[in-house]
This record gives structure tokens, sequence and C-alpha cells, in this order.
């Protein structure tokens, strides 16, 4: 035989001996311990704490139900963004009070999968940064617009409060409506999809920060920085850091990471805090002609106003153990009336939930079923599924 052909020999053997290394199949129960249905939530399993072998080769695994005989579209992140990957994450489908077993097995992810959690900075835009899943869609403003101010040229905003996108289509739209406004279609008119109508100005918009002390409210400006670390079919995660700015007790430090998964129409807001004890997150009240709610344990706020014909409803939520409660602030100038959640800030952090219902979307009958999807949120927030490795 010839040499060629031993070392074409040896290539296999080698690639047969790496394939079946990195098969190994792994088990996870995965327990949903409330009395209501679950699904369009992410479970997240931690990489570490998976057999070495499947940790070292995560990416070449999937999620399969050994029930339905199929895998589950999933999404691999690396958090800390170190290189190395950190959760496997999916959505399950679980009963009431039940458990379910799912396997870890190789998988071919040759088939494509549509990004419907997608972030980026758009710099042909200023540069706000936008973000969307399938449901809703937000954005915020970068420091060119807060540099237009400040040096009196026009089209800027200093702002860290966040701007609704109202949409009315599954599929992504932000790279869609900024090409298409480049050519003359504005999204600030519906032309089938959504559009951009919601006012933020200087306002805390559909979430921003703030600290009150006495009347008066202190916040940061255009966020300085920023980090996108994933998109993907389940979820986009991007970091977003402040310059420090003044507090009513000394400077303030603020770091936000903000996550939006499939299904949800709230996003997820990690706030990284020095220099205050509790903060409040805010919701615009316009023009004063809505309708104002809250939770009796303070765990999330809404409110229901007429929005140019139709009706848009914006809600704050939070897990119980960071709600102090709520209060409204009425002053009759512009972008500064507001209804706001406090918030406590445990061990330099603080969470919380942004989002909004746009009744042309038709994902909710009414304000019942929304606030009823507002309760059921906040219940599983301090429910957690259970996984067992």
């Amino acid at each position: 035989m010839s040499k060629k052909y031993y070392l074409r020999l040896i290539v296999i053997l080698m690639y047969t001996t790496l394939i079946s290394c990195t098969s190994e199949v792994y088990e996870v129960e995965v327990t949903n311990t409330m009395s209501v249905e679950r699904e369009n939530e992410s479970v997240e399993l931690l990489v570490n704490k998976l057999p070495e072998l499947i940790a070292l080769n995560v990416e070449n695994y999937g999620v399969y139900d050994k029930l339905t005989k199929q895998f589950l579209t999933t999404q691999i992140i690396d958090n800390d963004m170190d290189g190395s990957p950190d959760i496997i994450v999916f959505q399950p489908k679980l009963d009431p009070n039940s458990s379910k077993y799912f396997q870890l097995i190789v998988q071919d992810k040759s088939a494509v999968e549509v990004t419907f959690c997608y972030s980026r900075i758009v710099p042909e835009r200023i540069d706000d940064y936008t973000w969307e899943n399938n449901r809703i869609a937000f954005r915020t403003y970068g420091p060119e617009a807060q540099r237009l101010v400040e040096e009196g040229e026009k089209g800027g905003l200093i702002s860290s409060g966040i701007d609704c996108w109202l949409k009315k289509v599954e599929y992504p739209i932000i790279d869609k409506w900024y090409k298409e406004s480049f050519n003359g279609i504005s999204y600030h008119e519906d032309h089938g999809e959504g559009l951009d109508d919601y006012h933020v100005g200087t306002s805390r918009g559909s979430g921003g920060l703030a600290i009150k002390s006495g009347d008066q409210y202190f916040m940061s400006k255009n966020f300085s920085s920023f980090k996108t670390i994933t998109t993907g079919p389940l979820r986009t995660v991007f970091l977003l850091n402040y310059n420090d700015w003044e507090g009513p007790e000394g400077p303030v430090k603020e770091q936000k990471i903000i996550s939006l998964d499939y299904g949800s129409n709230l996003s997820r807001i990690v706030v990284s805090l020095e220099g205050t004890n509790n903060i409040s997150a805010g919701i615009s009240l316009h023009d004063n002609d809505g309708i104002i709610e809250s939770a009796e344990n303070n765990s999330w706020i809404n409110y229901k106003q007429p929005h140019e014909g139709t009706v848009l409803t914006n809600a704050l939520v939070s897990q119980t153990k960071y709600a102090l409660g709520n209060h409204t602030s009425i002053t009759g100038k512009p972008d500064a009336d507001h209804f706001f959640i406090d918030l406590k800030v445990i061990d330099g952090q603080t969470i919380y939930y942004s989002g909004f219902h746009w009744s042309e979307s038709k994902q909710f009958k009414d304000n019942m079923v929304w606030k009823s999807y507002l309760e059921d949120f906040t219940n599983k927030l301090d429910n957690p599924i259970q996984i067992k490795y």
C-alpha cells in the first residue's frame, strides 16, 4: 500500500475518533413548579455544569425532545465575551406542575435560522442603538446624537430614554426600515408593518432611569459606548456604558446589559450602579390622557394611552425583591411627566423589564388580557423553571 493511502486512512480514523469522542448524550430534567403552562420562556443550561467532552464541543450539540423526537431551536451564548460559550438557551413547552427530560445530542446545524432577535448600532442614522424580536422593537441614543446638541448642530438629542418602534409583523424590520428611509420611505408612517411614532424627546420614554430627590430628578445622558454580545433566533444581548453622571449624593456610575427574547413583549434590563441605593424607571405620560395602573405588590406598573387613533400600553416590571413602590411626577413641562416604578439597588445591581402592547399588533385582545400577561410574567420571574443536571 502507498504512503498516500496510509495517510488517508489515519485521517479517517482520527476523524472517526473525534466524532465518537464528541457524541456523548447527556440528559437534563426541566421542571415547571407552577400550575400554568409555560412556553415562549427561555431556559438556560450552564455550559460549565455539563460533562467536559460536551462543554468543549458544545457548538455541535442540540437540545432534543425525547417525546416529540425533535430538536428544539437553541442558541449558544458567550455572555462574558471571553471566547468560550457560557449558556445554551432553548424554549421548551411545559405542562402545569410537570417535569420533562431533554437530551443534548450532536446535531446537524446546517439549516439557516432566522435571526428574529436582533440588535445593532446604526451609524447611518447618527448612532441609534436598536433592538427587536418577533413582537416589538426599541431604540435608544448614542454619543454622536449628544455631541450634535452640545456643539449646536441639527439633528441631535440628549436623552437616555427608550424609544418604542411599533411593529405588527413577526419578521425583522430594523434593517429594512432604515434602508427604506434612505430611499424616501419614512418609518414614521405605517406602510403595513408598523411605524415609529412614539415620542421620547428628553423624557424617560419607555423605561429610562432617574433618581428622585425632593422635587428634582437626576439622570444620565446618552450611552457613551456599546457592545453587541449576541443576536440569534432566541435572544439578543448588548451592553451600554454611560459616562458618570451627577446624582443627588455625588457621581453615579451606570452600565446596562439589555436582552430581548423570542416571544416576549418585555426587554430585560440589568443595571449595574454605583452612587445610589435606589433608582426609578419611568414611562412618559405624554399628554396625560391615559390610565395608570399598578400591581398590588408593586411588581409592575402600566400606562394605557390613546395613540394616534390607536391604543398604546406601556409597562415596567420587576421581581418583587427589587420593587419598592411607584409614583407619578406631573409638572406640566414638556417631556417631564412620568409614571415611575421605584427599585432597590441590591449589591450594586437592579433588574427590571420594559415593554409595551400596541393595539394594531393584535397580540393581546384588550388591556385585561395584557395585565394578565404582566401578572403571569412577574409570577414566573419569582418561580423560575428548575433544571436538574
